[in-house]
Formats: structure tokens, sequence, C-alpha cells
């Protein structure tokens, strides 16, 4: 064989190993983001559950400490769950990258 013929192999081995090499990783992130959804979605329905109680809760305190605390809910719930949306739309973008 020739010089210039092992150098093509060689280039042709070493591409093949690129390529297997990025293969695993795709596949080892797209693991990765399916077990980050499964966490999210979990938290998401925990995260429901507490202001379902608060939203129970409302207008049965007994305290102002409790009133406040529902209020205090109230107000930041949107915004934990408009942060869980932003995170599984991260989520959907690694997805469709990988």
């Amino acid at each position: 064989m020739k010089l210039q013929d092992l150098q093509q192999l060689l280039d042709e081995i070493n591409s093949d190993l690129i390529k297997q090499d990025m293969e695993n990783a795709s596949s080892l992130l797209g693991k990765k983001a399916a077990k980050l959804r499964e966490r999210l979605e979990q938290a998401k329905k925990d995260l429901q559950q507490i202001a379902d109680c608060g939203d129970e809760m409302d207008g049965n305190t007994t305290h102002s400490e409790e009133d406040e605390f529902i209020d205090a809910l109230k107000d930041e719930m949107p915004e934990v769950f408009k942060n869980v949306d932003a995170n599984f739309d991260q989520i959907d973008l690694i997805d469709k990258l990988l």
C-alpha cells in the first residue's frame, strides 16, 4: 500500500470513530433529558398539589400568618409554573437537537 492509501484509511477510521462517539454522546444526552423530563413532570404534579391545597385553604385560615402564606402562595405559583413550562420547552429543544 502506498503511504497516501494508508493516510486515507486512517482518516476514514478516525471519521468513523468520531461519528460513533457522537452517536454515543447523543444517546446519553437523550437519556439524561428523558430523566429530567420525568423529574420535572413529578415536580409539576407535586407543585400542583401544593397550589390546589392553597386554593382549598383560601378563606379557611385562622391566623394572619396563614393568610399571608396563602396569599404569597397564590402570588408566586403562576411564576413557578411559568418556569416549569420554560424548562419543558428547554427539554423539548434538547430533544429536537438530538
